[in-house]
């Protein structure tokens, strides 16, 4: 169990101990729970709450994903319903289970609200996961409305299961390596690199690395134990996993272009919770989902990558740029990438080659 650190100034465990251990039974009772329930951050802990809704997510509470994104959101929404709606934050996979599992554990309601990484369950959300292909974002503020946008028409029957509150991209990926520099692709050979999903490990591969996964939580450790020689990550991820502290070689795209990959991300309630809710308070979850909770999720990502960079930068780290010419070469090299994931998408019985353009169109449309 990841324990939970509890800093004083901003939350404190809950008192509200019987709710959770009877949610705790229900999800027991279904197999989804594999480790005890760590006490909770509490937004605001009053009685007179007339529900008590409980966010799960993977990350520590250092990340920014909890410090700037999820608690201010909670933060929000307890205050616009007057109190009436109170929120618990379970971070660090706190309520159990795997980060593959957590839309899992939306759906059966062992937790109310998750964020969750869509391309964890390969094959599962083929529109969604058509955004892991690469050199498809620009940075994060500008390709998440397009993500948002693309997920909100063509992706919505994939996860009618739920109701998505935003969809956004994650700051773009770069190579973060132990010992060696990567300047150009001939850096990457024999190398063990740790790709964001699926086609991006096989991108890597193609670029003459040897391409592992495992989810994100896995990466210290692995780094740590020579598992790994290097990952394909934002800076935004380096406070939460201290990868400043693990890897010293940072190569970046040049400025002024598309960035090697991006993975999609959804912020998601339980369909049958949120409906559940009385028409005023369903009001305040939609008051706070939408395109512009996205842009602001995608913005706070990328801001995270100017302290996780900062962070790197004071650990001595190095720095290289990958030139335009070189990612030209690279996108050259991993371009037969988009027309499998085409051919894949139409034996799906979908649109393969309209998915992929409107994704194309859509991030075109928000650079510029």
């Amino acid at each position: 169990m990841t324990r939970n650190p509890h800093p004083k100034s901003v939350s404190r465990p809950s008192a509200a101990g019987p709710a959770v251990t009877r949610r705790r039974a229900l999800a027991l009772a279904a197999g989804a729970l594999a480790a005890p329930v760590a006490a909770p951050f509490v937004i605001r802990d009053l009685k007179a709450a007339e529900t008590t809704l409980r966010l799960h997510h993977m990350l520590p509470p250092v990340s920014t994903a909890h410090k700037r994104m999820f608690q201010p959101w909670a933060e929000k929404v307890v205050k616009e319903s007057g109190g009436r709606i109170d929120v618990q934050i379970f971070p660090s996979m706190s309520l159990g289970g795997k980060p593959p599992e957590l839309l899992d554990q939306l759906r059966d309601g062992v937790a109310d609200f998750v964020w969750a990484l869509p391309h964890y369950q390969p094959g599962r959300f083929p529109v969604c996961e058509t955004w892991t292909l690469p050199f498809l974002i620009t940075n994060a503020t500008q390709t998440s409305p397009a993500i948002h946008e693309y997920m909100s028409t063509l992706g919505a029957k994939e996860f009618d299961f739920c109701k998505p509150i935003a969809w956004w991209a994650q700051s773009p990926g770069l190579f973060m390596t132990k010992g060696k520099k990567i300047e150009k692709m001939e850096d990457l050979k024999g190398l063990r690199i740790r790709g964001g999903n699926q086609i991006i490990t096989e991108a890597i591969t193609m670029m003459g690395a040897n391409g592992v996964f495992f989810p994100v939580t896995e990466v210290a450790q692995n780094l740590s134990k020579g598992v790994a020689d290097g990952v394909a990550l934002p800076y935004e991820i380096v406070p939460a996993f201290k990868l400043h502290e693990l890897a010293n070689n940072f190569a970046e795209v040049e400025k002024g272009g598309r960035n090697f990959y991006t993975v999609p991300m959804v912020f998601a309630m339980n369909r049958k919770k949120y409906e559940s809710l009385s028409d005023d308070l369903r009001k305040v979850i939609d008051a706070n989902s939408g395109p512009a909770m996205a842009a602001k999720f995608g913005a706070d990502f990328d801001f995270g990558d100017t302290i996780g960079r900062g962070l790197c930068e004071k650990a001595g780290g190095s720095f290289t740029t990958i030139s335009k010419a070189e990612v030209k070469r690279w996108r050259e090299t991993v371009a037969p990438l988009t027309a499998k994931w085409i051919e894949a998408l139409n034996q799906k019985g979908l649109d393969g080659k309209k998915l992929v353009e409107t994704a194309e169109a859509l991030v075109e449309k928000n650079a510029a």
